[in-house]
C-alpha cells in the first residue's frame, strides 16, 4: 500500500492535517506514506514509523498541473502513479489538478478536499477525506520524526521553570504588544524562578529588540530564526510554551509541552492546535486586562 498526501500552505495548516495523516498511519502501519509538502516540513515527521519520504511542493514541474489543458511534467506523472491513495489538500475549485492527475496516469483512488473555511475545529475538517474510507484522525504525536527529541531533558541544579514564549505571528492583529508580555512577566508570583527562552523568526527579528535586558540575560535567552527541529527540541523541553495563534504555536500544541495561547481574533474553536494540554485566552479579540494573564499564567505553572 503506497499513500500520498499533498498539502500547500504554512506550518500551522500543515501540522493541522497530520491527525489525518496518523489517522492513515494508525490503519496501514505497514503502507509506505509520503507528503508532498514545503520542503522544511520534512525533517519534522520524516521516520520509518511516521511519514517515509517528504518531496518539495515547490520541485519543478507542478505547476502545470494547475493549468486546464497543461503540459505535464514527465516526473511529476509518473510519481503520481506509484501510489494506491492519493489524498489531495490543494485549493482545487474547478478541479483542474484532479482532472490533470488522471491525465497524468493516476489511477489508484483520489481524494480531495478544500482546506479553507472550515466550519468546525480544522483538524476534524480536514480530516474529512479519511470519512469516505471508514476511517478517522488519529494521535498526530505519533508522527514525530526519527531524529526529533523523544523525551524532556532531566534539570540539575536550581529547580526552575522553563518557559518558551513566542510573542509574533502572521499577521499584527494576532498579537498582543510586546510592552504587555513584559509587564505581565513582571508580575508573575511562583516559588521558583523562571527561565525564559524567547523565540522569533526573521520578521520578529525587530520585535525582540524591546525586550528588557533582565529577561534576555543570565538565564534567559533569545533564539532567532533557528531550523524547526532546533524549535521544536525547544518547545518539547520546556515546561510551558507561550504564544499566540502562529505556526510556532502549532508546532509546540504538537511536541505535547502545555501551552497557553493568547487567541484574537481568529476563532481558537476552529484554528487552536487539537489537545488537552493546549489551554486558550480568548474574549473576542479582547486583550488581558493588568494582572490578568499573569495570574492565567500562574494558573497554568
Amino acid at each position: 500500500m503506497k499513500i500520498l498526501v499533498l498539502r500547500g500552505g504554512a506550518l500551522g495548516d500543515f501540522l493541522l492535517t497530520l491527525p489525518a495523516v496518523a489517522g492513515l498511519r494508525e490503519h496501514w502501519p505497514e503502507a509506505e506514506i509520503e507528503m508532498v509538502v514545503a520542503r522544511k516540513f520534512g525533517e519534522l515527521v520524516t521516520g520509518p514509523h511516521a511519514v517515509n519520504a517528504v518531496r518539495p511542493i515547490d520541485r519543478p514541474g507542478l505547476a502545470g498541473f494547475y493549468a486546464r489543458g497543461g503540459k505535464l511534467d514527465g516526473e511529476w506523472s509518473d510519481y503520481f502513479t506509484e501510489f494506491d491513495l492519493t489524498i489531495s489538500y490543494l485549493f482545487d475549485p474547478d478541479e483542474v489538478f484532479a482532472e490533470n492527475w488522471r491525465r497524468a496516469g493516476g489511477t489508484g483512488e483520489f481524494l480531495s478536499l478544500d482546506p479553507r473555511n472550515p466550519g468546525e475545529a480544522a483538524w476534524k475538517h480536514l480530516a474529512k477525506p479519511l470519512h469516505e474510507l471508514g476511517l478517522g484522525p488519529g494521535d498526530s504525536s505519533r508522527l514525530h520524526g526519527a531524529d526529533l527529541v523523544k523525551e524532556k531533558p532531566k534539570q540539575g541544579g536550581e529547580k526552575k521553570v522553563r518557559v518558551t514564549i513566542h510573542p509574533g505571528s502572521g499577521g499584527k492583529k494576532k498579537c498582543w504588544p510586546l510592552t504587555e508580555w513584559v509587564r505581565e512577566l513582571d508580575e508573575v508570583d511562583i516559588p521558583v524562578p523562571l527561565e525564559i527562552t524567547w523565540l522569533a523568526g526573521e520578521a520578529e527579528r525587530d520585535l525582540l529588540l524591546g525586550v528588557p535586558e533582565k529577561w534576555r540575560t543570565g538565564a534567559h535567552r533569545i533564539l532567532l530564526e533557528r531550523p524547526l527541529p532546533e524549535v521544536f527540541g525547544v518547545l518539547h523541553s520546556s515546561d510551558l510554551y507561550l504564544g499566540h495563534d502562529s505556526g510556532i504555536s502549532h508546532l509546540a500544541g504538537w511536541s505535547g509541552t502545555r501551552c497557553g495561547l493568547l487567541f484574537g481574533p481568529s476563532n481558537p474553536a476552529i484554528w487552536a492546535p487539537p489537545g488537552a494540554h493546549v489551554k486558550i485566552w480568548s474574549r473576542g479579540g479582547e486583550w488581558p486586562k493588568k494582572g490578568e494573564w499573569a495570574k492565567w499564567i500562574e494558573g497554568l505553572l
